[in-house]
């Protein structure tokens, strides 16, 4: 196994996004199925109690990773209130 230098992205959601995202859900989902399928993104999905999405991304930076974030239509519309991103060690076969 070896360890693979990525990023580990939370976005925070806003308190009504389960109403404010319906109109980008099908945007945001598209932005999410093409950073999986570029490579960009490892693994992406929410947490269970629904109140943040995660990601592990791969790219030059934690700038980059969260340029990646920014695109998503959930940010360009309020649907994510926060973004954190931290360096991650992401375990690889």
């Amino acid at each position: 196994m070896r360890f693979e230098e990525t990023f580990l992205a939370t976005a925070v959601f806003a308190p009504d996004a389960a109403a404010r995202r319906e109109p980008y859900r099908a945007a945001h989902l598209a932005h999410v199925r093409e950073l999986i399928e570029s490579g960009t993104a490892l693994v992406a999905g929410a947490r269970a109690d629904l109140t943040a999405s995660v990601l592990v991304l791969r790219a030059a930076d934690s700038a980059a990773a969260r340029a990646c974030l920014e695109r998503d239509p959930y940010w360009r519309h309020g649907v994510w209130t926060a973004i954190d991103v931290v360096a991650y060690l992401a375990a690889v076969a």
